[in-house]
């Protein structure tokens, strides 16, 4: 109904505000990397680094996102659930390096095949993409971030992201990750389980084989249940 489309309109302004946002945010976290009040974050360079180092969950998705996190609530398999319209979709094998700044995080990538793409992106190149937060020092102590987990160099990963509009003024071109939620996907996809107990007892280094972070089974069934429908569309 109307309701459905000013909501869905709402929804896409907000989102573009949002992908400005996060640009102001890699902008600014790069030109202030150096100022990150740190307790070894500016330092991480690579996913390695985070093994030696004790890093709490600052949030999993739990039975009170249920209501927001249903299968109906990602829209449908029509638009993919909100990737459809990812201006690249590839395949990537991550690198492991890790570009921490203040308000984003950017993971590198090898391409590996292209599914669709534009002329910024080609089979072998390497660059990094972004999202959103990422690791945080909190009272002394290092958290992460998102409820996605970042890409484990030991998989390959079905990708969708759109180029930086800065893309036009940089050598590197650097890449926005199109979904908090299914922004990549393992290929060899296992469904990642739910996290019992209390989340914050977690040690982040022990989660690689999570792909994402909740103590909700129906969101876990659910995110499960979406990641391996994307990857039959597009393997």
């Amino acid at each position: 109904g109307i309701g459905g489309k000013q909501m869905r309109k709402k929804h896409h302004i907000f989102f573009i505000a949002n992908i400005s946002l996060l640009l102001i945010a890699i902008i600014l976290g790069l030109v202030f990397q150096g100022s990150i009040s740190d307790c070894g974050i500016s330092h991480l360079s690579n996913i390695k680094d985070v093994e030696d180092s004790h890093i709490v969950l600052n949030y999993a998705w739990n039975e009170n996102d249920e209501g927001g996190l249903t299968l109906t609530s990602f829209g449908s398999d029509v638009d993919l659930y909100g990737v459809a319209s990812a201006e690249i979709i590839a395949v990537v094998a991550p690198t492991g390096n890790i570009i921490q700044t203040e308000g984003s995080i950017g993971q590198e990538f090898t391409v590996k095949e292209i599914i669709k793409g534009d002329a910024s992106l080609s089979v072998g190149n390497t660059a990094y993409v972004y999202q959103y937060f990422g690791f945080q020092e909190v009272d002394g102590h290092i958290e992460f971030m998102n409820t996605l987990n970042l890409m484990n160099p030991e998989n390959d990963y079905l990708i969708f992201m759109d180029s930086s509009p800065l893309n036009a003024y940089q050598n590197e071109p650097a890449f926005i990750l199109k979904s908090e939620f299914f922004g990549y996907i393992k290929t060899d996809h296992t469904d990642t389980l739910t996290l019992e107990g209390n989340y914050r007892d977690y040690n982040f280094s022990d989660l690689a084989n999570y792909e994402f972070f909740s103590t909700s089974e129906s969101v876990t069934k659910t995110l499960n249940y979406i990641r391996s429908e994307l990857l039959k569309k597009f393997k």
